[in-house]
């Protein structure tokens, strides 16, 4: 790696940081909470600037072409043919395409970002659950007690966290009343998301960016198969906001603490060593909402657990990807344990006949959220097998059809026409959550197979893991996980299926 390579990958890994926390912070508090972290790092106070702005060098479309399109000479450019054989590609040029593609892109609709969050965290009229009554204090809790007024994600979260059903049904309700501005949003956002991409000049037949699957169709048809095979698994639902909540696993209750923090899921892999002598950065974790929330703190860890062994000698774009399935599958392997009976009986304690009960509700919470990930994929890249297209690019008319058939496939009923592009998001990047899940299925196994059922104990499973996201490498470890960001391939995609649907089988 020549000095000006080197120089342009330190560029991209520190561009990639910052936009990632102004990604958290814009999420966790609108326009607001990013200008409070900029001021934190030296910004001025209360001001708001692109966090990309002084990243042009690896956010322009004038680097993105001299790395996918390298000067070819006078002769070329005459018609003249050369006896040269081309040089194959170089893989870190190919990597740091990949990131300039991504962060150019974010620089130019970071507008349009900022617009998306304020319209969540605008704030809206507050919730009265019908026939009277008091909130409890979970439901106090999620309240924008500062304002006396409650904005969309104010009520996403109530929807998701109130253990009363009238108020969830209240909350569902102010999240339809409050959607308009944030469809809006997300409508201007995907069309110059779509425009920015074509005058970048990516070319229009490459694996996109946005799902590293190769072919991109294997991504879908193995989404629905498992839309079509696990149907029979789904409760019937007489509301959508009822069938939405189910992914929360809210009945699943017994062995966790108050809330997850980071000093429980210490104590969880101490004894395996998985963490020893490394710093994890597990963010600000969830609410405690259900079961669902400890899986994602779990899922945080093994998020955190890849970050923390990849190789610092490595380049950066050679070991993490904008669209990081790596990264996925190792918070997939760990967000899955909630599932494990093995785990609810080593770890919460349960007995063998109860820790099967909540594993079995935590895994079909699980697999909902898996179901609603299909769904996306098949909104925003459907039209690659011939489905409508991404319904914020479409007539509101018939991208409303389209959302509630995809979503109703999902969930057993379909959700608001007026929730499209908000509940679920079409974000950019949704399919590595589907990606990542199906290949965590095959790790599980790989490690059950080797280790025995609590491998997530056994120091040679810690090692195993640990050696597969620490030693840079482009062909299958001892988990058979290689580690360039490549894309995944149909036949990872297949195998992962049919571990999944084992796993789903032998749960009952």
């Amino acid at each position: 790696m020549d000095a000006k390579a080197a120089q342009l990958d330190r560029d991209v890994a520190q561009a990639a940081a910052t936009w990632g926390r102004a990604v958290r912070a814009l999420w966790r508090g609108g326009a607001a909470g990013l200008a409070e972290l900029q001021g934190e790092e030296g910004g001025p106070d209360g001001a708001l600037s692109n966090p990309l702005a002084p990243f042009r060098r690896v956010s322009s479309r004038a680097t993105y072409e001299r790395l996918v399109r390298p000067e070819v000479g006078l002769g070329a450019e005459l018609g003249l043919l050369s006896t040269v054989t081309p040089a194959a590609p170089d893989p870190h040029a190919v990597a740091l395409a990949r990131w300039v593609q991504y962060l150019t892109l974010e620089r130019v609709l970071f507008s349009d970002r900022v617009r998306i969050a304020e319209a969540w965290h605008a704030p809206t009229a507050s919730v009265e659950p019908s026939g009277g009554g008091r909130p409890g204090p979970a439901e106090g809790a999620l309240r924008a007690s500062a304002t006396g007024r409650e904005s969309a994600r104010d009520a996403l979260l109530g929807l998701l966290g109130a253990s009363r059903q009238e108020v969830r049904r209240a909350y569902a309700e102010q999240l339809v009343d409050a959607a308009g501005p944030i469809v809006e949003a997300a409508r201007i956002e995907a069309d110059r998301r779509q425009e920015a991409t074509r005058l970048l000049g990516v070319e229009p037949d490459a694996t996109p960016l946005e799902l590293p699957c190769d072919p991109p169709v294997a991504a879908l048809e193995v989404a629905a198969r498992l839309l079509e095979q696990t149907a029979p698994l789904l409760e019937p639902s007489r509301r959508w906001d009822e069938a939405l909540g189910r992914a929360v696993a809210r009945d699943a209750t017994e062995g966790w603490p108050a809330r997850p923090n980071a000093r429980w899921v210490e104590v969880l892999f101490r004894e395996g060593g998985l963490a020893e002598g490394l710093v994890l950065d597990l963010g600000q974790l969830p609410r405690a909402l259900g079961a669902s929330s400890f899986a994602r703190a779990l899922g945080r860890f093994g998020a955190a657990l890849s970050d923390a062994c990849m190789p610092r000698t490595a380049p950066f774009a050679l070991t993490r990807s904008p669209f990081d399935v790596r990264r996925a599958r190792r918070a997939a392997l760990f967000a899955a344990l909630p599932a494990d009976p093995v785990f609810c009986v080593k770890h919460l304690g349960l007995g063998r006949a109860r820790a099967r009960d909540q594993a079995r509700v935590v895994a079909r919470a699980l697999l909902l959220t898996l179901r609603l990930d299909a769904a996306q994929l098949r909104l925003t890249q459907g039209h690659r097998v011939g489905l409508p297209g991404n319904p914020l690019l479409m007539g509101r008319r018939e991208g409303g059809e389209h959302f509630e058939e995809e979503t109703r496939r999902a969930l057993g009923i379909p959700l608001p026409a007026e929730l499209v592009g908000v509940v679920p998001a079409l974000d950019a990047g949704v399919s590595v959550h589907l990606l990542g899940a199906l290949l965590a299925a095959c790790d599980r196994y790989a490690l059950v197979q080797r280790f025995d059922e609590d491998w997530f104990r056994n120091p040679r499973a810690v090692e195993a893991i640990r050696e597969d996201d620490g030693v840079f490498r482009a062909t299958p470890g001892l988990l058979g996980t290689a580690m360039l960001p490549t894309a995944v391939t149909g036949a990872e995609l297949d195998e992962g299926f049919e571990r999944l649907m084992a796993d789903l089988s032998d749960l009952g």
